[in-house]
């Protein structure tokens, strides 16, 4: 299972300005940046089949290798990929959620999304999106809990499929072998 995660909104407020010549800032008192890692680390260490994707603005701007090194290695050793990609690899300003919309519909494995509230993601998406406070993020405790029971539910939902996808295809063979029996040798 792969769950894209927006730094930005999620593991601290989404009050982040990016400058080429700095590193990025928040402005938001009494925060800090990452100050949610660890949480979201505690919720994923429950899901060992999760992997991570990160859809942030702050691969587009530090690139991947310098925004994994933002995170624990209990999270950056998750990450599989990335929606946006260096500002470099652009000729204009790409649009991160038409991104990863367009991701969920080509990817074969079960996906969640994990951002703010101010992200503006189509309505077909949203049952698999978690959305919480942009100011907030996961330091309120109670997005915590409501994230590890988003998973929770996912990783069941994807169980059932598998389970059902397993008898579909033993009940297809037992089909095809009463139509014609093995012969003998």
């Amino acid at each position: 299972m792969l769950m894209f995660l927006n730094f930005d909104g999620v593991l601290h407020p989404n009050a982040v300005r990016f400058a080429k010549t700095k590193n990025p800032t928040l402005n938001a008192a009494q925060h800090r940046l990452f100050e949610s890692n660890d949480t979201l680390a505690d919720v994923v260490a429950d899901f060992s089949n999760l992997h991570l994707i990160l859809n942030t603005w702050w691969t587009y701007f530090l690139g991947c290798d310098e925004s994994l090194c933002c995170l624990p290695k209990s999270l950056s050793s998750r990450v599989s990929g990335s929606i946006l990609q260096h500002l470099s690899s652009y000729p204009n300003l790409p649009h991160r959620v038409s991104l990863a919309t367009e991701a969920v519909r080509t990817v074969d494995e079960p996906i969640l999304i994990l951002d703010h509230a101010d992200a503006r993601y189509p309505k077909h998406v949203l049952p698999i999106t978690l959305l919480l406070d942009p100011q907030i993020g996961l330091a309120d405790s109670r997005a915590a809990r409501a994230l590890h029971r988003f998973i929770s539910r996912a990783t069941e939902r994807d169980q059932v499929l598998r389970e059902r996808k397993v008898k579909i295809t033993n009940t297809t063979t037992i089909m095809l072998e009463h139509r014609h029996p093995r012969k003998s040798l």
